[in-house]
């Protein structure tokens, strides 16, 4: 009896622990903070342009966060400025804007049951022309089946500009503490480990899509024009408490299977495919 009350302890304990990890995990691509992120350049493998580079400013603000033991909400505000330079063509040569309300719902089914909505209803748009297709809500459905270790599956549905389209995809993967401090998410479309070496450092290594949709206004066209960016990113970064509920946090990693597509001056359509080159990614992120 005192056996099983000890390994019903640890069990218990590592499953804290495990909870505690996943709060510090991003249900979303977005999480409160500001980032720069920085591509490039490089030659394109294939279609048109001669050099590629692109550059974007992230900013997440934390609007609510409340909740109980079975269920939390939290909502957000979102900027996103991405600039892209395709030289040797007249395509992708703005600033293009991102604007968001994010929202993370998550409910306790029962014990080893629960339910997450993340939803993002936001405005695509070069602030030039903003008409009705520049609205866009990114959806992910999802469901967690918890074993009684603390692991578990994840399963569910994902649409997703960070794609570089809207085609609804399934979404499935598998969590596990591979040691006392490190979990691991394992699927698609998002993979991570993360490592807490202590109270103020951890280090993450992830994949994920970075890519991205706009609508633009082309000079002399009356209907605004579809800018779609493709890119997974595979990256490895750490944070570091710096204050209060700041954290400091830094990322370097390589792009992979880039594609951009636009429209020129003229409106001709331009694709170019950039090849695989590095990227970096710095930032301050809030935590609450």
């Amino acid at each position: 009896m005192l056996m099983m009350g000890n390994q019903a302890k640890n069990v218990m304990r590592r499953s804290v622990a495990m909870l505690a990890l996943l709060a510090s995990m991003p249900l979303m691509a977005n999480t409160a903070g500001l980032l720069v992120t920085s591509e490039g350049p490089g030659s394109p493998e294939s279609g048109a342009g001669d050099e590629f580079s692109s550059s974007q400013v992230s900013l997440t603000l934390p609007l609510e966060d409340r909740g109980s033991r079975q269920e939390k909400v939290r909502t957000f505000f979102h900027i996103d400025q991405t600039k892209f330079d395709l030289e040797g063509t007249t395509a992708a040569q703005g600033e293009y804007y991102w604007i968001s309300l994010p929202l993370q719902y998550q409910q306790r089914r029962s014990r080893k049951n629960e339910f997450l909505v993340n939803a993002e209803l936001g405005l695509m748009t070069d602030l030039n022309k903003i008409e009705s297709d520049a609205l866009a809500l990114n959806l992910e459905l999802l469901g967690r089946r918890y074993r009684n270790n603390g692991s578990f599956w994840q399963y569910g549905v994902v649409v997703d500009r960070s794609f570089g389209d809207y085609n609804p995809r399934p979404a499935l993967a598998v969590s596990w503490e591979a040691s006392r401090h490190t979990q691991v998410l394992l699927g698609f479309p998002r993979t991570r480990v993360d490592t807490r070496w202590s109270k103020s450092l951890s280090t993450f290594l992830h994949i994920r899509p970075a890519g991205g949709v706009w609508r633009e206004e082309i000079e002399g066209q009356s209907k605004s024009a579809s800018l779609n960016y493709r890119n997974w990113r595979f990256g490895i970064g750490g944070e570091f408490h710096w204050r209060g509920h700041l954290w400091l946090t830094g990322e370097v990693g390589q792009t992979r299977l880039r594609t951009i597509e636009g429209r020129d001056e003229t409106n001709a359509k331009v694709t170019s495919r950039p090849g695989d080159n590095a990227y970096t990614q710095i930032g301050v992120r809030v935590r609450f």
